[in-house]
C-alpha cells in the first residue's frame, strides 16, 4: 500500500509536469538554456548548443552534398533538419519533467518535440543524440540523431581539452572516452567520410575564446587520445596487435579508410 502511494503521487506529478511543460513551445525553451551553466569555463547550454548546432549543419554538408541544401515536397532538407536537431537538441533541460527524472532527458525532448508537429527525425534525432550511452551501447539510427551526437560529443571534448580539463589514468568526470568511442563507432556504423582531424578543427574554432592553450597543441592532444582509444578498442576486439599498430601508425583521422585496412591485411 505505502509503494503504491508513492507510485501514486509520482505519476501524479509526472502528468502535472507534462501538462506545464506542453504550456512552453520548444523553441522559447531554447532561450531558457542561457539560464543553464554547461561549465563554468566552457559557458552555458544556450551556448554549447550554438557551437555544436554550427558543427552540426557542417558535418551534414560534408557527408550528403548531394542533398544537404535540398527541399523536396515542402518537407524540411536534410541540413535543415540536422540544424533543427540540434536546435532542440536539449530544450527537454529546462523542462519540469527533466528536472524531476534527469534520465528522461531527451525521451522528453522527442515527445515534446511530436506534441509541437515537429518533423518525426527531428523528434527521433533530438532522443537519439545521447547515444550510444556506454562503450558498447545502441547507436543512433537516424543520420539527424547521428550527427547531432558527433557534434556534441565533439564540442564536449574539444572543450574540456581546451581548458585542460583531461581524463587521467584514474579518472574520467566527463566520459570523454566515452563520448570519443561513441565518435568512433558512429562514424564507423554510418560509413561516414569524416576525418577526425578536421571535426576537431571544426570545433576548436567556435571555442576559440574560452581556449586556455594554443589550438595546435590541443588538437594534437585530442587526436592522441582518439588514437589510443581507437588502438584500444580494436585490440579489444581481438584484431592483431601488429595489423593494428601498423595500419595506425599511418594515422587515425580517417577511421573507416583505416578499419578496411586491417580488415584487408588481417
Amino acid at each position: 500500500k505505502g509503494n503504491e502511494k508513492v507510485i501514486r503521487a509520482r505519476l501524479s506529478d509526472a502528468q502535472f509536469f507534462f501538462e506545464e511543460d506542453s504550456k512552453v513551445p520548444l523553441d522559447a525553451r531554447l532561450e531558457l538554456l542561457r539560464d543553464v551553466v554547461f561549465h563554468n569555463l566552457l559557458g552555458t547550454y544556450y551556448e554549447k548548443v550554438m557551437r555544436f548546432r554550427t558543427l552540426a549543419v557542417e558535418i551534414a554538408s560534408v557527408i550528403a552534398p548531394a542533398y544537404a541544401g535540398q527541399s523536396a515536397a515542402g518537407r524540411p532538407s536534410f541540413k535543415e533538419r540536422v540544424c533543427r536537431t540540434a536546435t532542440l537538441a536539449k530544450a527537454d533541460l529546462s523542462t519540469q519533467m527533466v528536472g524531476e527524472f534527469p534520465d528522461l532527458q531527451g525521451v522528453m525532448g522527442r515527445e515534446y518535440a511530436l506534441l509541437a508537429g515537429e518533423d518525426a527525425r527531428v523528434a527521433k534525432g533530438i532522443c537519439e543524440h545521447y547515444l550510444p550511452v556506454s562503450a558498447n551501447g545502441n547507436l543512433p539510427e537516424t543520420d539527424e540523431g547521428a550527427i547531432v551526437s558527433i557534434a556534441d560529443k565533439m564540442d564536449s571534448i574539444a572543450g574540456f581539452f581546451g581548458v585542460n580539463l583531461l581524463p587521467t589514468g584514474t579518472a574520467d568526470p566527463y566520459a570523454l572516452r566515452r563520448q570519443a568511442l561513441g565518435i568512433i563507432n558512429i562514424i564507423l556504423a554510418q560509413r561516414y567520410p569524416l576525418r577526425l582531424d578536421e571535426l576537431i578543427d571544426m570545433s576548436l574554432v567556435g571555442l576559440s575564446e574560452r581556449l586556455k592553450r594554443p589550438p595546435e597543441a590541443v588538437k594534437a592532444d585530442i587526436l592522441t587520445f582518439f588514437h589510443a582509444r581507437f588502438e584500444n578498442q580494436l585490440i579489444s576486439q581481438g584484431r592483431p596487435y601488429d595489423v593494428v599498430a601498423a595500419v595506425l601508425a599511418a594515422g587515425t583521422t580517417d577511421v573507416v579508410k583505416s578499419i578496411m585496412k586491417i580488415g584487408a591485411m588481417e
